[in-house]
């Protein structure tokens, strides 16, 4: 995959999320004591090599503020809000990498569909 410093789409978001292991998954923090990261501590990881480096993930909290403001009108939310609970519009998996997925795939609908 091409080194990037920006996230711009969902699928450069599904790149580098689903490789990960869902056990490498935590809330409520961008890496924990075992090493698991939030969303955005990965994609920090992957950028950056530190979790703890970008508060906003290279713009993935924008992309997917922007996201789930258009699609599910929910305005106090991104993709961290679907990190770390499963009462966020539908995204009500149990595992966290599940209901990240689950919003990236719809992600990458709703950029689809911007463009046709």
């Amino acid at each position: 995959m091409e080194k990037i410093t920006e996230i711009k789409t969902f699928k450069e978001i599904k790149a580098i999320i689903e490789p990960i292991a869902a056990d490498q998954f935590c809330t409520g923090a961008f890496e924990n004591n075992e090493g698991q990261c939030c969303f955005i501590g990965h994609i920090n990881k992957h950028i950056l090599g530190d979790a703890c480096g970008n508060y906003n993930g290279f713009g993935t909290r924008q992309l997917t503020k922007q996201f789930i403001v258009e699609k599910h009108d929910i305005p106090w939310c991104d993709g961290s809000s679907v990190n770390n609970n499963n009462d966020v519009n539908g995204y009500t998996e149990p595992g966290i990498k599940d209901r990240l997925m689950h919003m990236i795939e719809d992600g990458i609908k709703w950029e689809e569909s911007k463009t046709h």
